[in-house]
């Protein structure tokens, strides 16, 4: 019998029938080629082509845009909340930056406010309730007597002429706190002065009033009047300006600067002459106003737009505020906004 035989891998790969030639071939060897493929016919063979608008696209186009209209977002908040902090925080202007010909009272301001009584200045709970009511009303400016009608002074002075003549009368408890929280809630202070008309100070020195025969002149009502002429008189109410403007009072109304027709010839009294004046001394630092005191009867839209016409024809003033008394506050004050520079005080 034949013995079977059987190979082994001894002599495995020892010997070739053909020489080896050229080199190892690698898979990546078409990478790293010069050429585009790794052979000449590599770029013939078809190519997949994929979709423009794929998932994967769309999602990363949408967070781009999602992530840009939130920077916008962002950035227009910020500067947004900028503006409201510089507008409530802004600096001062400083006296260096202020002259007779550049100052606040050459700026021309929009006044829409509302008369409050000075027992409401305690800077505490009747404050409140003010700014309450002014900021729901939709003013913008609250105005309370320095100088009533009558003479008599709305706020704690330390004048010795307001204490010699007895005219401090249910005056301010805190006028200047309370100023100052008015500024602080964007609420303009403004002070108003009843500047001729004035019975305390014309009874109290005879020879600062207006004097017909000798004798103190009055009205039908019984009011007496201040000499426009008098120093003493001028710097009384140059007095009360310096001292409210310490307070933080930037603006101040200038009312009854008039003399009654039947007196007034031969006096310089006008708001003119006395504005310009107190301007000059206040170096421009201080903006005065025209009080042009006005009542409204009408009931409804039309009468009081027909009244309003009728009652200020004559009066051509860009530094007038309408003293304003009206039972219809909410018609005159929509028939005043819709109108470009009219300044209003309504009286409340």
């Amino acid at each position: 019998m034949k013995k079977k035989r059987f190979y082994n891998d001894k002599k495995r790969n020892t010997k070739w029938t053909e020489p080896e030639r050229g080199r190892k071939i690698y898979f990546a060897d078409k990478y790293i080629e010069s050429d585009n493929g790794s052979d000449k016919f590599d770029n013939r063979r078809p190519k997949e082509k994929k979709p423009v608008f794929t998932r994967d696209r769309m999602l990363g186009f949408a967070k781009w845009l999602v992530a840009v209209a939130g920077c916008f977002v962002i950035i227009s908040i910020g500067y947004t909340l900028m503006d409201i902090y510089i507008d409530r925080n802004a600096m001062p202007i400083t006296e260096n930056e202020i002259d007779a010909d550049n100052g606040i009272s050459n700026v021309s301001l929009r006044i829409k406010g509302c008369t409050i009584e000075s027992l409401t200045m305690d800077n505490g709970v009747l404050l409140s309730a003010v700014i309450d009511n002014v900021q729901n009303n939709g003013y913008t400016g609250a105005c309370f007597d320095i100088k009533r009608d009558d003479g008599t002074i709305g706020y704690s002075s330390a004048l010795a002429t307001v204490d010699m003549y007895g005219a401090q009368s249910s005056p301010a408890s805190d006028a200047a706190g309370s100023v100052n929280n008015l500024i602080q809630n964007d609420i303009l202070p403004i002070g108003r002065i009843s500047c001729y008309k004035d019975t305390v100070f014309a009874n109290s020195d005879l020879s600062a009033g207006i004097l017909v025969d000798g004798e103190l002149y009055q009205d039908s009502d019984g009011n007496a009047y201040l000499n426009p002429d008098s120093e003493t008189v001028y710097d009384y109410i140059k007095g009360l300006v310096e001292e409210v403007k310490l307070m933080g009072v930037t603006v101040f109304v200038l009312d009854n600067c008039d003399l009654p027709s039947e007196i007034s010839e031969g006096y310089n009294d006008g708001f003119d002459a006395l504005s310009e004046k107190l301007s000059a001394d206040f170096n421009g630092e201080v903006k005065f106003m025209q009080g042009v005191s006005i009542t409204l009867t009408g009931t409804d839209e039309k009468e009081i737009e027909q009244e309003w016409t009728e009652k200020t024809q004559n009066t051509d003033n860009d530094n007038a505020v309408y003293y304003i008394n009206t039972k219809n506050k909410e018609a005159v004050k929509t028939l005043l906004n819709s109108r470009e520079n009219i300044n209003y005080i309504i009286i409340e």
